[in-house]
């Protein structure tokens, strides 16, 4: 596929175009990125396990932090490698990539958004959710969502594209014996304390130690209103790292970052 030649629409996108097979034995990619090809069932079982063995808050963490990380990986190859006729497409080719690889039926229903301003909101249904399939054979119906990778991976893709960091949260579920689940994705100062479990969920997946040591430090001046703005004016760490040419950089735009915010040099960590 041209991509550099024609502009896509989101609907254009071709998932299996793009996979290719046996680029080493063993090996599948799609662009940099090397892709599995797992069982359902078999991860069910690993993330019932994981559930048994943890408990409920870490495990939904850790498939909150397992989908983002899909989530964000997947936007930062997408917007790397291929050209979109609008943003709107850029935007809405995150579900049809989610529904491409077998996850769910993603379906947007309403889209607005404010680059300049970070405004954003994006709503839509998902339907056949192989994560609320996979719980409720294991644990029946839950009296609250349970598409925890899910929403990590919307999470991510929309926080990539608004560069902003925006949450997305189940409104309905599957798994909580809802026809469809129903989504909603919007900048984290504007959810509630429902939120909270899932914002302190993405605390440690900034980029390297001395990235957190930062974090954890400006926590401490600026408590977590502090954290958030640090986020924001750093546009994620994610987008750092894939943009500076090495750690070293990344760790000297966080510092800049924390600068700005105190007003003051953050010491040598």
């Amino acid at each position: 596929m041209d991509v550099t030649l024609d502009r896509m629409r989101a609907s254009d996108f071709d998932l299996e175009e793009d996979l290719k097979y046996g680029t080493e034995p063993g090996v599948n990619t799609f662009r940099n990125d090397r892709m599995m090809i797992l069982n359902a069932d078999a991860f069910g079982l690993l993330r019932q396990q994981i559930l048994n063995e943890f408990g409920e808050e870490k495990a939904y963490k850790f498939f909150f932090r397992f989908g983002f990380q899909s989530g964000y990986s997947d936007f930062l190859q997408i917007n790397t490698n291929y050209e979109f006729e609008s943003d709107d497409e850029l935007l809405k080719a995150g579900p049809k990539i989610h529904t491409d690889k077998g996850m769910v039926s993603a379906s947007p229903t309403e889209l607005e958004y404010d680059r300049e301003s970070g405004d954003f909101l994006f709503k839509g249904t998902w339907k056949n959710s192989y994560e609320a399939q996979q719980h409720i054979i294991y644990n029946g119906e839950s009296d609250q969502p349970v598409c925890w990778s899910l929403m990590g991976y919307a999470s991510a893709w929309c926080s990539g594209f608004i560069e902003r960091p925006v949450l997305g949260l189940e409104s309905k579920c599957e798994g909580a014996g809802d026809d469809v689940c129903e989504w909603e994705i919007k900048p984290i100062t504007e959810w509630g304390s429902e939120a909270d479990p899932f914002i302190l969920a993405l605390e440690d997946l900034f980029v390297g130690e001395e990235l957190m040591k930062y974090y954890s430090y400006i926590g401490e001046r600026e408590g977590f209103s502090g954290k958030m703005e640090l986020a924001k004016q750093t546009n994620l760490p994610e987008v750092k790292a894939s943009t500076a040419s090495g750690h070293k950089e990344n760790v000297e735009k966080f510092r800049e970052a924390i600068e700005d915010i105190l007003g003051e040099k953050p010491p040598e960590l």
